[in-house]
């Protein structure tokens, strides 16, 4: 895989819209709803893109008290045939909507969308044990569900692993589907507690009809939760994994034999913190975005912050994309999209964006490389 020689600046690069302005992709607000995290994304080869988002109720608070902080609800998505600039109706997604209106007692929510060479798509879920909390937390066996007909159906959830978790991140490389699974049910709290909570890789190699474990990575979890899954242009693997008392840093380690095999952890720094981390290569650089912590100094929490990096480790001194002014929000994902008749790419960016107390409209950005 050839490596990018000079990767453009973050000066390279427009946001649209610009830091301190919105543009709702969903707005919750004019129905009482709320949105916190699934933001899964994938674009057939066709053009189509399906974004994900969640549709919670506002009205359950859970034990964080907070109006909107909720997993009272389901999945829903919506399409757009031009690149993201336009967008369908919304439609539910029917194995998270109809688990959770039959009250099963559990919440699933659809965190990775994977499209594999042949055009077959890979859903990655996480499930959550809504029975006495309407938290996320605990978690159950997270799952994936696959479409071999651009997505109008979708195949009987396949377990990810037998231990209960989170599937923090998902790539595609080199015919092969990758996922980073933090095996920790959050019984006690979503960051590693005990030596049994760790991180491990897990691949398929056959469309995502199953998964096998690779790795576990040699990361101290006590403290940590959140991570996120990126191949390196030189085709090298790096995750990132949170620290929730060290928020000015994130751990990272890379693999160079598809994750076989991984260097010690260290340290990259990230001056704006960072919380709930999202990676992803875009025209031969790196960004990287999240919250800006949850701990520390007032003015500077709860923002939706963007990074900028040539070599994927080294990180620029980031931008607040959005503001926090209510309570928590700030989950996000991201995916490079293709603009369906003129092959030029660009980047959307989606995050929840809380409006009233912890309830949250969606809002999207694109990032375009300048001249492309």
């Amino acid at each position: 895989m050839a490596v990018s020689v000079s990767p453009p600046s973050f000066n390279s690069f427009a946001v649209t819209p610009q830091a301190g302005e919105l543009r709702l992709f969903v707005d919750h607000e004019k129905t009482g709803r709320s949105g916190h995290l699934g933001h899964a994304a994938f674009q057939r080869h066709d053009g189509e893109v399906f974004a994900f988002y969640p549709s919670c109720s506002s009205d359950d608070p859970g034990r964080h008290g907070t109006s909107g902080h909720s997993a009272a609800g389901w999945m829903e998505y919506k399409r757009s045939s031009d690149g993201g600039q336009s967008w369908s109706a919304p439609e539910p997604l029917a194995y998270s909507q109809q688990n959770y209106l039959n009250k099963t007692g559990s919440a699933i929510f659809t965190e990775k969308g994977i499209l594999t060479d042949n055009g077959t798509i890979v859903l990655f879920h996480l499930i959550s044990d809504i029975s006495v909390d309407a938290l996320w937390e605990p978690y159950l066996v997270p799952t994936s569900t696959r479409s071999t007909d651009d997505g109008l159906t979708w195949s009987d959830p396949v377990e990810i692993g037998v231990e209960k978790g989170r599937v923090y991140g998902a790539f595609y490389l080199d015919g092969a589907i990758y996922a980073l699974k933090f095996r920790n049910d959050a019984v006690v709290d979503f960051c590693g507690t005990t030596d049994e909570h760790i991180y491990t890789l897990y691949a398929s190699h056959d469309d995502g009809s199953t998964f096998t474990e690779v790795s576990d990575l040699p990361f101290n979890t006590l403290g940590r939760g959140y991570g996120t899954l990126c191949a390196l242009n030189d085709g090298r693997l790096i995750a990132y994994v949170y620290h929730k008392r060290d928020e000015e840093y994130l751990d990272y380690c890379i693999s160079s034999d598809q994750g076989r095999n991984w260097s010690a952890p260290q340290k990259s720094r990230f001056a704006k913190r960072i919380r709930n981390p999202q990676m992803i290569a875009f025209k031969g650089g790196y960004f990287l975005h999240g919250r800006s912590g949850s701990y520390g100094p007032v003015q500077g929490k709860g923002h939706f912050v963007l990074y900028y990096s040539r070599d994927g480790v080294n990180w620029d001194d980031g931008r607040y994309l959005a503001m926090r002014t209510q309570g928590q929000g700030a989950y996000s994902n991201s995916i490079v999209v293709t603009i369906p008749g003129t092959g030029a790419q660009r980047l959307r960016i989606q995050a929840s964006h809380a409006y009233s107390n912890d309830s949250t409209n969606i809002c999207e950005w694109f990032i375009d490389l300048i001249d492309d």
